[in-house]
């Protein structure tokens, strides 16, 4: 007999199974004996129950390998509310003046509210999932709850995750139900964060796993001991080894063990937010963007049961939800954004009359919250009545629980809810689309080679405003869909010109830019420091659909995407490159003007006949830097006579020589624009080729080759010191062919300097130019594309300035000769 007022701790903990598997020394059993802590803890039975009468080496499983989800799959993540949370102080009835009257001094304040329409609103602590409901992305589900409903906390919280019609005793729930109605036998289709399996991930065959927030243990270590360690213990199971099967069977488990931990492994490897649920839900993430299979993820927290003390819990509560709510978003991949819903439960709701004690008391209905970028926003059900209720009376509910269920199961997992349920209930209509609509967008030629084509700069991407519209957190990868926008064709787009700023970055981090469908790379496309907005510009060969991935790699960190040309197929135009000439400098009058630019202003500069760029030049390449700032703000270079684009070439702060390569059209007066947003800076110009239908080169994109790297911890001899130059071999290395090749793009980072200092790349062979690639400052990295013409012997020259420095330098691809 169960307590009917036992604690929600203790409903949980009889309502959860330690996550082993009876029917085998699988791999759950094995992780378990092990310690590597995928399941629940230790073996309940020790070592006597997993080597029982019926556990035969035969009956072993060893499917370890992860299977991607489709790109129509959909993604469920449920978080659990448990302890019964107030639903009319969640979503509350602020116009209700019965409201006001029962819930007394536990009632919102009306114009604290975060209001939803003209009656409901939302608890004031949940301002990002305010701002998810104004994106049309959160349906509110008022009025939750069943029939002949139940105040226990064990029985309620049973029926929940069983989810079936009829009074049958619970021994599966709906998400097991749903695992058995899949097939198969894959370990990441279905997993809890959390120290055990609970009921509703239960069925009558399949199940779900346990995944602990803290990490993995055995298996799952990442550093090169470890690495070494594994393989050697992989190599038991390579082939039978003669001493029978048991042997053989715990050896290819222990494979198993091993594969499954690092896959799993890398989710632990980055930092953790500290708070439970936050740290949970940033776990959920990574392990969508690990793409492991996974197709419900289950989580949750507690602290509901509010008798007592309820404002002041409910403050904190709402707010952990909202927190986890923004960090799982913050976490998640874009490519995942379209196949991901959230939903949220809780066995009960509370009383609309408050008690002595500052609190309420079980209750019979609830308010839910089902989220996602196909979620179709808006409320749904009804609040319940208020009208004619006493001190212990209970609100009457509107929409049956499973009713959220089918509508998820049939609008978002495929189909299925009335087996999985055991009934029809009414599908609500939640979703505007299935799971992945719009993925995919316009396709990749069979060629890499490709001609040039400039645009006026367009946004195709900003965290701030456009997609995601949420920072990027650390390991978190953004998807830009570059073909078919800004007037880049759908067809025949081998790479794409862009310019990538890193913005509002919280600590020192890097991006990496590569294409969609790839392997990342290990080459760093931007260096930021905290609270700076770097550009640099980067060509990347486009991806699948038609897309480009851009990652952060430490802290959180907004992303801003322009692009300014394109490379294709068909004729156009190719690069000429040249030794690098100034053009434009307003310190000195080179270029006709002696002051700076001021705020709000532009200046034209003319490009055409100078420095080699002919008559019949569609775009140069140049490199713009601008010089002693008064203000932040930035620079935007595009073709003279046309509209100012919303973009940017350059940003800077106060102060500083912030340079950046730019692809520019010209303007069909043979010049290019360039305007200041803020304050007043000096602008200095460099052109170093420039793209026509008579040059000679096609870009051939490169994933990325280290050519140097001067830093002694990576085997390099050491930093460059003032006025000293360093010759780097392009041709034959990194992917570049050993001729036929006229320029090279190089990304040239500098690290660690130790004065204000200015970097300069020219071919071999000529004269240094008077001219810039990169304007470190002390102590600060900094990073810039530079294409440069390719001297004698396949060799580029390097120069620094003042103090020494660190320089690594990455060829991302070659034009042809």
């Amino acid at each position: 007999m169960i307590d009917p007022d036992i604690s929600t701790q203790d409903a949980l903990r009889l309502l959860t199974t330690p996550d082993d598997d009876p029917r085998g020394l699988d791999r759950r059993r094995f992780l378990q004996l092990m310690g590597w802590g995928v399941g629940a803890g230790a073996l309940a039975g020790g070592l006597g129950e997993v080597f029982a009468p019926g556990l035969m080496p035969g009956r072993l499983r060893d499917s370890w390998a992860a299977t991607p989800i489709g790109a129509t799959d959909g993604i469920l993540v449920l978080v659990g509310q448990f302890g019964g949370s107030d639903g009319l102080n969640t979503v509350v009835p602020y116009t209700n003046s019965l409201y006001y009257q029962q819930h007394g001094t536990l009632a919102v304040p009306a114009n604290q509210v975060l209001p939803l329409n003209a009656a409901v609103g939302l608890h004031p602590s949940l301002p990002y999932l305010k701002t998810l409901y104004d994106r049309g992305e959160v349906a509110v589900v008022q009025g939750v709850g069943y029939e002949n409903p139940d105040l226990s906390h064990f029985t309620s919280m049973a029926l929940w995750m069983y989810g079936k019609a009829g009074n049958g005793m619970p021994s599966t729930g709906w998400i097991g139900r749903w695992l058995d109605g899949m097939g198969g036998s894959e370990l990441f289709r279905a997993a809890t964060v959390g120290q055990g399996l609970p009921l509703h991930l239960i069925g009558d065959v399949q199940r779900g796993t346990a995944i602990p927030q803290w990490g993995v243990g055995f298996g799952g270590g990442l550093d090169e001991h470890d690495l070494w360690m594994y393989d050697a213990m992989r190599d038991f199971s390579a082939t039978p080894a003669g001493r029978g099967p048991w042997h053989d069977a715990i050896a290819s488990t222990m494979k198993g063990v091993i594969d499954v931990g690092q896959q799993v492994g890398p989710v632990f490897s980055r930092a953790l937010p500290e708070g439970d649920l936050e740290k949970k839900m940033t776990v959920v993430a990574r392990l969508i963007n690990a793409d492991l299979g996974l197709r419900v993820i289950d989580t949750g927290f507690d602290g509901f049961d509010t008798h007592s003390s309820q404002p002041a819990a409910l403050i904190d509560l709402h707010g952990d939800f909202d927190a986890a709510l923004r960090a799982f978003y913050m976490t998640l991949d874009d490519r995942f954004r379209s196949r991901v819903t959230i939903m949220t439960y809780s066995e009960f709701g509370r009383t609309s009359w408050s008690n002595d004690s500052d609190g309420t008391d079980h209750g019979t209905v609830n308010n839910h919250f089902v989220i996602g970028q196909a979620v179709k926003g808006g409320l749904y059900g009804a609040q319940p009545s208020l009208a004619g209720l006493d001190r212990w009376d209970r609100m009457d509910h509107n929409v049956d629980f499973r009713s959220m269920y089918a509508s998820v199961l049939d609008g978002w997992m495929g189909g299925g809810a009335s087996t999985v349920l055991g009934g029809n209930y009414p599908n609500l209509g939640l979703f505007r689309t299935g799971p992945g609509a719009g993925v995919g967008n316009g396709s990749l030629p069979v060629s890499v080679l490709g001609d040039f084509m400039g645009v006026t700069p367009f946004r195709l991407y900003d965290s701030r405003t456009l997609g995601r519209k949420i920072q990027l957190g650390a390991g978190t990868t953004g998807e830009v869909q570059v073909l078919g926008q800004g007037g880049v064709p759908l067809t025949g787009v081998t790479a794409v010109a862009l310019n990538v700023t890193a913005t509002g970055a919280t600590v020192p981090s890097t991006f990496t830019v590569w294409p969609a469908g790839d392997t990342k790379p290990s080459v760093v496309n931007v260096i930021t420091p905290a609270s700076r907005s770097v550009p640099n510009l980067v060509i990347v060969k486009v991806g699948t659909d038609g897309r480009v991935n851009v990652a952060n790699d430490q802290g959180n960190a907004h992303c801003v995407v322009d692009v300014v040309g394109y490379f294709r197929t068909t004729a156009a135009n190719r690069l000429q490159s040249v030794t690098p000439y100034r053009v434009l400098d307003t310190r000195n009058g080179t270029g006709g003007r002696t002051t700076p630019i001021a705020v709000n202003s532009s200046y034209d500069v003319t490009v055409r006949g100078v420095a080699g760029v002919p008559a019949a030049a569609d775009s140069v390449v140049v490199n713009v830097t601008a010089v002693a700032p008064t203000a932040a703000g930035y620079l935007t270079v595009w073709p003279s006579g046309q509209t100012r684009p919303n973009a940017s070439s350059v940003n800077f702060v106060s102060g500083q020589a912030v340079p950046n390569l730019v692809i520019a059209k010209v303007g069909t007066n043979g010049k290019i624009s360039v305007y200041n947003a803020n304050g007043s800076t000096h602008v200095v110009v460099d052109i170093l080729g420039y793209m026509s239908s008579t040059a000679p080169g096609r870009h051939f994109p490169l994933a990325g080759g280290r050519l140097l790297d001067t830093r002694p911890a990576s085997g390099g001899t050491g930093p460059m010191g003032a006025a000293s130059t360093r010759a780097v071999q392009v041709l034959g290395v990194g992917g570049v062919p050993a001729s036929g090749v006229s320029a090279v793009a190089l990304n040239i980072a500098a690290y660690g300097p130790t004065a204000n200092t200015f970097i300069t790349a020219w071919p071999n062979g000529d004269a240094r130019p008077n001219t810039s690639n990169l304007n470190p400052r002390v102590g600060t990295d900094v990073l810039n594309l530079a294409i440069v013409k390719v001297g004698t012997t396949g060799k580029v020259q390097l120069y620094n300035q003042n103090g020494s420095v660190n320089v690594v330098v990455d060829v991302v691809g070659y034009f042809t000769a």
